[in-house]
């Protein structure tokens, strides 16, 4: 509970609010900063629909008074003025919490519980920004990395395999300070 407290934390305080929002419709608009349909948060207001209740493949952006609906599949990603870069994969979006040696995203899932249900963080990483993403787990790990026999034993060597914890002493997720011992 307090690791998810805090990854919350992080994440309101790394991506709570954001100068601009709109579309990257490429991974090198984002490396480049390019947004389309870009207004500024301190002035505009636009409405960006992820459409994900009826498992829509497209998103609807109204900008300027004009709806526009995207392909999810055709674009890289959005950005809000609330929330941090969302990039798509099979038509479900998922958010950046932290680019390092692995790019790691998060989505939040609904999970039975009892009568009821709660919401849970599930996290994934990319091996780069544009790149597939995989469940974080240490066998995907180690399939992205099969050459790296260092970073196999750290995960190995950590039973518990808490690698989707963010490291508050070296303030970055542990994958990604795995990976950084092991190209020292």
């Amino acid at each position: 509970m307090k690791t998810l407290l805090f990854s919350l934390l992080l994440s309101t305080a790394a991506f709570g609010q954001n100068d601009k929002s709109g579309v990257y419709l490429t991974f090198d608009d984002y490396l480049n900063n390019k947004l389309s349909y870009e207004i500024s948060c301190a002035t505009e207001k636009h409405t960006i629909r992820l459409n994900e209740f009826l498992n829509e493949p497209f998103i609807t952006v109204i900008h300027n008074g004009v709806s526009t609906k995207l392909n999810k599949a055709s674009i890289y990603g959005i950005i809000s003025c609330t929330e941090p870069l969302a990039r798509f994969q099979n038509n479900e979006h998922f958010h950046l919490a932290e680019k390092g040696g692995v790019w790691i995203f998060y989505k939040e899932v609904s999970v039975a519980e009892g009568k009821g249900s709660k919401m849970e963080r599930r996290y994934y990483f990319s091996t780069k920004g544009d790149g597939k993403l995989m469940e974080l787990t240490a066998e995907n790990l180690k399939a992205a990395f099969p050459e790296n026999h260092k970073l196999h034993d750290m995960l190995d060597m950590n039973s518990s395999n808490n690698i989707d914890q963010y490291d508050t002493f070296h303030k970055m997720f542990r994958v990604n300070h795995f990976l950084k011992e092991c190209s020292m």
